[in-house]
């Protein structure tokens, strides 16, 4: 369990530092003026974000359950892990989507920058709450935050 983690934080260390050279490198050549860049930096920062909640997992390798701390911890590290890779995954579609519709169909569909953010939070949002309202966020492997089959009711 501990290499694991040990393995995962560290590949988040090195994305974060990807991610950060990235954002650097956009911000410099200005190349924030356009739509599908700014689609991209949003991408890279959601990346960024996910990749310093990826190295909070590194609080979770001594997990006791029984402790209130880290049962707070893990749910905490649940949510924000899923939302935030749900996030990127949204962008991600919507990069390409507004991609495809560029090139294929010549439309520049710059108008709907709003529709893309606000869906790509507000969808991953309701998604990572669902697992509070039903308790799911369990204790089992290396990550603390998937429920043990033998904690779910028949």
């Amino acid at each position: 369990r501990n290499t694991v983690l040990y393995v995962y934080g560290s590949v988040a260390i090195l994305s974060i530092l990807c991610c950060g050279l990235a954002l650097v490198a956009v911000i410099t050549k200005r190349l924030y003026k356009k739509v599908i860049y700014r689609l991209a930096i949003y991408q890279v920062t959601v990346a960024l974000f996910e990749s310093f909640a990826l190295v909070l997992n590194f609080t979770l390798i001594d997990y006791n359950e029984e402790r209130v701390y880290f049962q707070v911890s893990c749910k905490t590290t649940a949510f924000i892990d899923q939302f935030l890779i749900l996030t990127n995954l949204l962008f991600i579609s919507w990069l390409t989507f507004h991609l495809f519709a560029f090139i294929v169909f010549f439309k520049d569909l710059k108008r709907l920058e709003w529709l893309y953010i606000s869906s790509s939070v507000s969808v991953p949002l309701l998604v990572a709450c669902i697992p509070f309202i039903t308790d799911s966020y369990g204790v089992v492997g290396a990550w603390c935050y998937i429920t043990s089959l033998k904690h779910v009711d028949n």
